[in-house]
């Protein structure tokens, strides 16, 4: 990337400001509380050398902890001492007791890909309602990718529906819609996929499967909204405006990043090749933070046992994070 400044910043979760600092490729930088490390977090739980974060030379940021006091977690998963994993734009990541939102400007390594694609879709003409029992008993819809060669693979409705409309539905709660106007735009974004053709297909020149169905959400938003006397949004209290192409950006990629997480541990889980003992062990040590002494006393493990099964649920979680971002974005 010829030497060229690179921008990480981390936007802290309890009063949304913003710590950035600019790498070049090849650079590693440490964070802590220290007064002298290259990212300062002044939070008492922070480590003063807590984590380092550097910058590979193609635009992929990796992180990992330096044996912190409270540990780091990233997406809800703590990282084993001296353990490099890549993170992305919409990333939780928590040092201690401070929480940060992952933002990347100039995006993050991924060939093809630019954060700020909001590709827009053609009008797709009306026909009569959908039912949601419709969409979960009619056909399959064909998903094609062509140029980059992702998502070139069959998928049922069931599974559509079941994998997107949470998803819609907590975008367009954080843009004002109360619960039944949420399920009412999700529905709606899901109607006109299935409207478009019964193997429906996009240009991938247009952007990334994530980034097509935020423009379609964003359209299905804007039309309600403008039925309602041209608001662009419907409650006093919305975190976003949809107007506001910055922050749609932020919130949708958090809101991904989400269902992202939620899939892949769900995929795992139902794999069935994890017994339950394991399975609570990598929830109670990995994501709730429970010392393993304590995991392997409940559990009547070893810690050593607590730690593996940490360490291979970890792994094969993140192995369906990236697999599922390698494939829709």
């Amino acid at each position: 990337m010829n030497g060229q400044l690179i921008r990480l910043e981390l936007q802290l979760r309890l009063n949304n400001d913003l710590i950035s600092h600019d790498l070049v490729p090849g650079e590693e930088v440490t964070l802590g509380r220290d007064a002298n490390v290259k990212i300062r977090i002044p939070d008492d739980s922070v480590s003063r050398r807590h984590a380092a974060i550097r910058l590979l030379e193609d635009g992929k940021f990796l992180i990992r902890d330096l044996g912190s006091r409270a540990g780091t977690t990233l997406n809800w998963i703590m990282l084993e001492q001296g353990e490099s994993v890549r993170f992305r734009t919409g990333d939780r990541i928590r040092f201690g007791s401070t929480e940060t939102i992952v933002r990347l400007p100039t995006g993050d390594g991924q060939d093809g890909e630019n954060p700020g694609d909001s590709p827009e879709i053609s009008k797709v003409e009306r026909q009569a309602p959908i039912g949601v029992d419709e969409f979960r008993t009619r056909g399959s819809l064909l998903l094609r990718l062509n140029a980059s060669g992702t998502l070139e693979r069959e998928i049922g409705w069931r599974d559509f529906y079941d994998r997107y409309v949470p998803l819609i539905k907590g975008f367009a709660g954080r843009a004002g819609a109360g619960g039944d106007e949420a399920e009412d735009v999700a529905h709606e974004v899901v109607a006109n996929f299935f409207r478009a053709s019964h193997r429906f297909e996009y240009d991938a020149a247009h952007g990334r499967f994530r980034g097509y169905l935020k423009a379609a959400t964003l359209n299905a938003m804007r039309a309600r909204w403008r039925k309602r006397g041209g608001q662009v949004n419907l409650g006093d209290h919305d975190e976003i405006r949809i107007d506001d192409s910055s922050s749609v950006d932020d919130v949708w990629a958090q809101e991904w990043t989400r269902s992202v997480i939620e899939r892949a541990l769900e995929a795992v889980r139902s794999s069935g090749n994890q017994s339950e003992q394991s399975w609570e062990a990598f929830d109670l040590y990995g994501r709730r933070g429970v010392p393993a002494a304590e995991v392997a006393e409940r559990l009547s493990m070893s810690p050593e046992a607590v730690r593996q099964a940490k360490s291979r649920i970890s792994r094969l979680v993140r192995g369906e994070i990236e697999r599922i971002r390698t494939e829709e974005g």
